[in-house]
């Protein structure tokens, strides 16, 4: 068997492959990490792909037949497709590599995998966040526990024991599941009265939260982390679409969060740093959510041991200039990633949509690019640090005959438009002018089968062409 633990000197299964680095993702987060084949291939890696559940088989076959696509290059023995992310089901899938080829990194870029992409690496000796911060990180319940100081007030719900909703003092509330992910299940409750009706909704045996609803702005923190040294930290301020619903789906994203003072800005990122100093996070690239309350108190909100989701890489790399993607290598591969601090200002909005059919998207400004339909997104390079507030694309995550309605969780969305301008410039004002123009066309259809929770339906009944032009 290869040893990994070895000096880099080659070996007999390096006569026979390239060494290679171990990515484990699904495809639709791959879509937003392509640079990787690129960061791979200029670092004399191959990469070896590992898919889960959440990619369709039919897709990934499409994605690899057709050469417009970075992974048409991909060979029938460079990839593995996982029916679950149990650590045994990976552990099949990647020895018989392990046996062949010398493995210089294992990286994972989703969220299910976390736990045993985490486990792989320690046991292989290579660098990752480390099992403990990778358990903690897929469960908030034990966020709570291990960051106590900065945990808001909250008990688990047992949907047998219902005296522990009806006892807690700290109403209005939020009711979450402990692991799920992408504001999955996540609800406002105002008071007892308003949760039991929801316990249905959860699976079995789903550890549940009930937490006081903490009031305040709602910002991120990404971190790169190399053997528990920081080495580049960012804050992003987030939009929710709480004020309107009972839901909490992020709306918008904005790196660097502006309208920070620098003490506040030191609260965040000391809160951050506390809490992997807590789990012990190893190295690797963090993505932790807090509330900054009216009285400056910081509460974390959840954390993740991996890349952030939405298009918060690209935004970082439109503020600082900085590849991400090839961060994120050379942190798996034990080196030290260059960084660079903002030097403007990057912003992702989602915008609403009428409920219907998706038919299509146009725009006026920015290009569209339908990422969920092709598999992958633009690349969106960095521009000079003076240049004019500009949009730089239209990103459409559904496909074309998709039924948009309610925006519950990160599922439901469909469109968002992402722009940067200098540090100086207030993106709020130049988002309106960006989105103008940006058209979201349905079908309505009103049978009865109702879409998402209780919209118009799809079906035989009778459909009228809609559209909608975001101003």
């Amino acid at each position: 068997m290869t040893d990994f633990r070895d000096s880099g000197a080659p070996s007999a299964a390096d006569a026979a492959h390239p060494p290679a680095v171990i990515v484990i993702t699904d495809l639709v987060v791959l879509a937003k990490h392509l640079r990787l084949l690129d960061a791979a291939g200029q670092r004399g890696l191959t990469p070896l792909f590992v898919f889960g559940p959440e990619t369709p088989a039919d897709e990934l076959a499409r994605r690899r037949a057709d050469p417009e696509h970075p992974l048409f290059r991909l060979a029938d023995e460079e990839f593995r497709h996982l029916a679950d992310t149990s650590l045994d089901t990976l552990l099949r899938a990647v020895t018989p590599w392990l046996h062949d080829r010398t493995v210089r990194a294992v990286l994972n870029v989703g969220e299910v995998f976390v736990e045993a992409a985490g486990a792989l690496a320690q046991t292989l000796g290579l660098p990752g966040p480390g099992t403990h911060a990778a358990r903690v990180c897929r469960n908030k319940l034990l966020q709570r526990l291990t960051a106590p100081a900065l945990a808001p007030r909250f008990t688990l719900v047992d949907p047998d024991r219902r005296t522990t909703v009806t006892d807690f003092p700290a109403f209005p509330a939020v009711l979450k599941p402990a692991s799920r992910m992408s504001s999955s299940g996540v609800r406002a409750v105002a008071g007892p009265d308003a949760v039991l009706p929801l316990l249905p909704d959860y699976g079995p045996g789903e550890l549940l939260l009930l937490e006081e609803r903490v009031t305040g702005r709602e910002f991120s923190v990404e971190t790169l982390v190399r053997d528990g040294r920081l080495l580049w930290s960012g804050i992003t301020a987030k939009d929710t679409n709480e004020s309107g619903t009972s839901f909490f789906t992020e709306t918008g994203h904005t790196s660097p969060a502006p309208h920070l003072t620098p003490a506040q800005e030191k609260l965040l990122l000391d809160a951050n740093a506390d809490f992997l100093r807590a789990v012990r996070f190893g190295t690797g690239m963090s993505h932790a959510e807090f509330r900054l309350t009216a009285e400056d108190r910081v509460v974390l909100m959840e954390a993740a041991a991996r890349p952030p989701g939405d298009a918060i890489t690209r935004l970082w790399r439109l503020a600082t200039g900085m590849d991400l993607d090839a961060a994120l290598l050379d942190l798996a591969l034990g080196t030290e990633p260059a960084t660079a601090p903002a030097a403007r200002r990057a912003r992702q909005v989602y915008l609403d949509h009428p409920w219907g059919r998706l038919t299509d998207v146009t725009s006026e400004g920015a290009p569209v690019h339908w990422v969920g339909e092709q598999g992958r997104w633009p690349d969106l390079p960095p521009v000079a640090a003076d240049a004019p507030a500009r949009g730089h694309a239209v990103l459409v995550s559904r496909h074309r005959g998709d039924l948009l309605g309610d925006q519950s969780d990160s599922q439901g969305r469909s469109v968002s438009v992402v722009l940067d301008g200098p540090l100086d410039n207030d993106l709020d004002l130049a988002a309106p002018e960006t989105v103008r123009g940006v058209t979201i066309h349905t079908e309505r259809t009103t049978d009865a089968e109702g879409i998402a929770s209780g919209g118009p339906g799809e079906g035989a009944g009778r459909a009228e062409a809609v559209e909608e032009v975001v101003r």
